[in-house]
């Protein structure tokens, strides 16, 4: 019986000599270190135990080796009666720990007369993992970044951790045996919220979710907690623990991506998307109350000029201040925003009619006048469109459009003003639009051509001196589109400039084949653009034009309005000296319409000034039209500038012209503009008006 109990001990044992050789050993230790509890013959009886250890000296599989072999030896020549040591043990498969329990035998207690010592080897691995697992447990409980706090199923608090202490400011002697909810509660949650955590709990064993808590200073904040029911081994709630973080940070960084995913950064409005919910909100409660809203656009006027003369940092610090201008206008209730750019929007809610006419006209009245910037005085102006909910529109998209049309009528009545939106002028812009995609499919099929409006001497009318090259369309399914229509459109897009490199090619290929043809065409010239003079690259493209057709400068005039002066005019002034210096005569048309004055015509080197037709057509009748007349002649001849009159029809107006001392003259009295070919018939008797 007695053998059957030591070999049913979980230990390996073992009686060893004075000498360290074993004597007898239970069924444990012969399969010490033997994978699969085969014998390990190094460990049986008749070996020497203590020169196994000492052998193991420095051996990966024994790193406790040594202190076990000294320890050993101390035992067995009595110099200690115990040795006891936990070591690990390396085999190729696993990593185990020992406990090796060495005692020395006294004569009365030895089952063996030679037994000097029993040793018994513990396997005492998942203990020592277990110990681990605890010790971890408890640096990770005591270190976390997250509170935790262990509480019994009262809701008592049993321990927290350093992070607990940090995050409420609650030590544990404020804490322990306190409830955590009379110790953190802050009556931000209803009751009814307690509840569904409880059922949680109480159904599911966790509860997850954000919860606002009360710190020991009494600052109420934001925390994500964790909590689990921990249950004994019959199912009865033991603890809950909870984990929390501290998630202020967070929420706080969320409604800052929040407020920059919805607010122009630069003037810090509300932006498009935001626009469009505040819009959309309007709108619904306008709807449910059978109310009325309205939306107003406003765009700066010339606000590009700031940019493109100053520099956009001058330009924002605009913006900003005209930003703070509008808020000071509008009413609490209502929602300016930044649209893009220099356009600003206001949502006028729950307004009638008159209510968001006054508001606008207070804006559109307010908003003009002077800003320092950066220690320039910027005058500023506004065009403001106004829509009204639901007259104009009864959707977010189909109100914006209608004030953005709006807006864009009043920048094309002249700026500085309001304009309330209407049917028709959707039905216009339809029209502008439609007309916009035929232009730009007349310009991919060549559908484009010029005609040649001539000029002739006043005093010798039958004498052919020149030409205007005139651009002409010819829509194949609409048939001849009206320059007075198609140029307003090109101007409003991107087209125009494109327009005039086609003029350029279409003129220059004419003038090569006449002169090929060994005609010797007088000066023709042709308008350009405003927008394609401001961008800066027109002399250097008309120069490269003129070279691959081999036409020299003599043969062109360039001319332009007295509007292109106005913006943008240093680059404008490069322009036409580059122009001069390539030996390209310069005329500047519609004399007396646009923004001239005699500093601009004392600089430019112009070769002609032509008098505009409006102003022709009461020669002979219109007592200020003369004058008009009279004044632009005699400041030519003061500059020593060549006039052109326009559009001369009858010969009441030739005969003044002739009177006057304009040199030249072109209109429908003389000639209409002329087919390439008929102009070229022309040239064969340059003596002979058509």
């Amino acid at each position: 019986m007695r053998e059957a109990l030591i070999d049913s001990l979980p230990a390996g044992i073992a009686l060893l000599d004075a000498a360290g050789n074993i004597i007898d050993v239970n069924s444990q230790w012969r399969s010490y270190g033997v994978e699969g509890g085969n014998t390990d013959p190094r460990f049986g009886v008749g070996q020497n135990y203590l020169a196994i250890c000492e052998r193991a000296v420095g051996d990966v599989a024994g790193e406790g080796a040594a202190e076990v072999a000294a320890g050993l030896r101390a035992v067995l020549v009595n110099k200690r009666d115990r040795f006891t040591m936990d070591y690990p043990c390396h085999s190729p498969v696993q990593y185990r720990w020992f406990r090796l329990i060495a005692n020395r035998l006294d004569q009365a207690n030895r089952p063996v007369r030679e037994a000097q010592a029993v040793v018994m080897h513990i396997d005492i691995t998942a203990q020592r993992r277990a110990e681990d697992q605890l010790r971890i447990a408890a640096r990770v409980f005591a270190d976390a970044g997250e509170a935790i706090v262990v509480a019994d199923p009262a809701g008592r608090i049993q321990t927290i951790n350093k992070a607990f202490t940090r995050i409420t400011g609650y030590t544990e002697r404020d804490a322990l045996g306190v409830t955590v909810g009379d110790l953190l509660r802050s009556g931000r949650q209803s009751q009814a919220f307690y509840e569904t955590m409880w059922e949680s709990l109480t159904h599911r064993g966790f509860w997850q979710g954000e919860i606002w808590n009360c710190r020991k200073s009494g600052e109420v904040y934001p925390q994500w907690i964790t909590i689990n029911r921990i249950d004994d081994e019959e199912g009865q709630t033991q603890y809950f623990v909870g984990a929390y973080s501290n998630i202020a940070q967070i929420k706080d960084s969320h409604s800052k991506v929040e407020y920059l995913a919805n607010h122009d950064a630069l003037t810090g409005l509300p932006n498009r998307s935001l626009f469009q919910d505040r819009l959309q909100q309007a709108i619904a409660q306008a709807r449910r109350n059978g109310g009325q809203a309205a939306l107003l656009f406003l765009d700066l006027d010339y606000f590009k000029t700031v940019n493109d003369t100053l520099g956009h940092e001058v330009g924002d610090q605009l913006l900003v201040q005209v930003a703070a201008r509008l808020r000071e206008l509008v009413r609490d209730v209502d929602t300016i925003a930044r649209f893009g750019g220099d356009e600003f929007t206001v949502v006028l809610a729950n307004c009638d009619a008159e209510t968001a006419r006054s508001i606008a006209q207070r804006l559109v009245a307010g908003l003009p006048g002077t800003f320092e910037v950066r220690g320039r005085s910027l005058r500023v102006t506004t065009s403001a469109g106004l829509a009204l909910y639901p007259q104009d529109g009864d959707d977010v998209d189909t109100l914006s459009r209608a004030a953005d049309m709006a807006m864009y009528q009043a920048k094309e009545d002249g700026r500085n003003r309001l304009r309330l939106y209407d049917s028709g002028l959707h039905q216009c812009l339809l029209r502008e639009a439609t007309l916009e995609t035929a232009l730009r499919r007349a310009l991919t099929n060549d559908e484009l051509r010029l005609v040649y409006q001539p000029q002739f001497d006043a005093s010798t009318p039958e004498r052919l001196v020149g030409a205007e090259a005139l651009l002409r369309w010819q829509d194949p399914e609409n048939g001849p589109i009206s320059p007075g229509q198609f140029i307003p459109v090109a101007e409003k897009s991107d087209l125009i400039t494109e327009l005039g490199w086609r003029v350029q090619e279409l003129l220059c290929k004419d003038l090569q084949r006449w002169l090929a043809a060994g005609f010797a065409p007088p000066v023709i010239s042709f308008n350009v653009s405003p927008k394609t003079f401001r961008e800066g690259q027109f002399a250097a493209r008309l120069h490269e034009v003129m070279t691959r057709y081999h036409i020299s400068p003599g043969q062109l005039q360039v001319e332009f309005t007295e509007g292109t002066l106005t913006d943008r005019s240093d680059i404008v002034f490069q322009e036409i000296q580059a122009l001069q210096k390539a030996g390209v005569d310069l005329a500047i048309d519609d004399f007396g319409t646009g923004y001239s004055s005699l500093e601009n015509l004392k600089r430019l080197p112009l070769a002609e000034l032509k008098i505009d037709k409006t102003f022709v057509d009461g020669l002979g009748n219109n007592e200020h039209d003369e004058a008009i007349a009279r004044a632009s002649l005699a400041m030519a001849q003061a500059f020593g500038l060549r006039t052109v009159a326009e559009g001369v029809e009858t010969p009441s107006q030739l005969a003044w012209l002739q009177a006057h001392g304009c040199d030249r003259i072109q209109g429908f009295l003389l000639a209409r503009p002329l087919e390439a070919e008929d102009f070229q018939a022309m040239l064969h008797n340059p003596d002979t008006a058509a």
